[in-house]
């Protein structure tokens, strides 16, 4: 049920069923692990924890575990990337209480000196957690067992226009531009607004998810695929989508061409990667270009990069539309382009 705060109150029980695709787990482990053991599931907050831990433990993204039933455990183990802040905490404290843990579960905190565990022990014991501290090597390790009941808490939010349609959009713990539309965001949304409508569009690098919503509030589109690296920005796009009665299909992959091919492609690109994966990013657009538009926005100085990158797979920049410091490169069909 909804608390007087909004945050949604859920009380643990004795013990869940299995998901149909997941097996038995003896222990959960959210975030970060170096190994899993037999029996082991893994929560990842992104996809290479993703990638890694599937080919070891049964393994769900963050995004996936919020919203489903899961098998509980006796041990669930967590670590906190640093840069994610204590804000998570809450938020996987709910998780471990309300999806992961058997009744009477041990729940251990693995932190680091940096992350302040005597400031994040008093956070969970304000949350009704009751934790001993000790020292693991070069971490702090805090156990316990998690409350009866928990809270979810409301991730910040903030308002945005998005073509005709002013609207609400959470935006937390360590996600890209979480007070305002970034400028690039703003102005590849403003020039795939004047695309004619399609069935669906696929959004690479989602984030929170104001592109795929503005595209199928205002008419462009009436479904979205789309993709990112990080299952927590998944999770307030899964969110953010059902707020505004909008589809979509999220999947937590860095690959474009994990999704289904769409007649229009959105991505504001990853300019922060390394070489490799930028030429593997890249190759991926491309191919996805064969099916229909590619909108793709860059910093206004990076755009030659991104053109030759682009041109390496044999697609051509059909058209460019400048803002003040971004860049929309389209590109249209290259099977079409080649029969004239």
């Amino acid at each position: 049920m909804e608390a007087d705060d909004g945050a949604l109150t859920t009380k643990a029980p004795k013990r869940r069923p299995a998901h149909k695709e997941t097996p038995a787990i003896a222990r959960w482990c959210i975030g970060p692990v170096d190994q899993q053991g037999r029996g082991d599931g893994v929560v990842a907050l992104t996809a290479a924890e993703l990638d890694n831990a599937r080919s070891r433990a049964a393994a769900v993204g963050l995004h996936e575990a919020m919203a489903e039933s899961l098998p509980a455990a006796g041990q669930v183990d967590i670590r906190v990337p640093a840069y994610r802040g204590n804000s998570l905490i809450p938020v996987l404290a709910w998780l471990a209480a309300t999806r992961l843990s058997e009744r009477g579960a041990q729940v251990s905190w693995h932190l680091e000196k940096r992350q302040g565990p005597d400031s994040v022990r008093r956070l969970l014991e304000g949350l009704g957690w009751a934790l001993d501290k000790k020292r693991v090597g070069r971490t702090v390790r805090l156990r316990g067992v998690p409350p009866a009941t928990a809270s979810l808490p409301t991730p910040r939010s903030f308002e945005a226009q998005l073509g005709s349609r002013r609207v609400e959009l959470l935006a937390d713990y360590g996600v890209f531009s979480p007070s305002r539309i970034d400028e690039g965001t703003a102005l590849l949304l403003g020039v795939a607004l004047q695309h004619p409508p399609v069935d669906v569009v696929a959004d690479v690098g989602v984030g929170y998810g104001p592109l795929a919503i503005g595209l199928i509030l205002n008419g462009v589109a009436r479904s979205a695929v789309a993709t990112d690296v990080d299952c927590i920005a998944l999770w307030l796009a899964q969110r953010n989508a059902q707020a505004h009665g909008v589809q979509m299909a999220l999947q937590c992959t860095p690959d474009p061409i994990a999704v289904q091919p769409t007649q229009l492609t959105v991505c504001n690109i990853p300019t922060h990667i390394n070489a490799e994966e930028t030429a593997r990013f890249m190759a991926g657009l491309a191919r996805r270009a064969e099916h229909g538009t590619l909108l793709a926005v860059v910093h206004a100085s990076l755009e030659g990069r991104y053109t030759r990158h682009l041109a390496s797979a044999n697609l051509r920049v059909s058209r460019r539309h400048p803002g003040p410091s971004h860049v929309v490169l389209e590109t249209a069909r290259v099977r079409s382009e080649a029969a004239h």
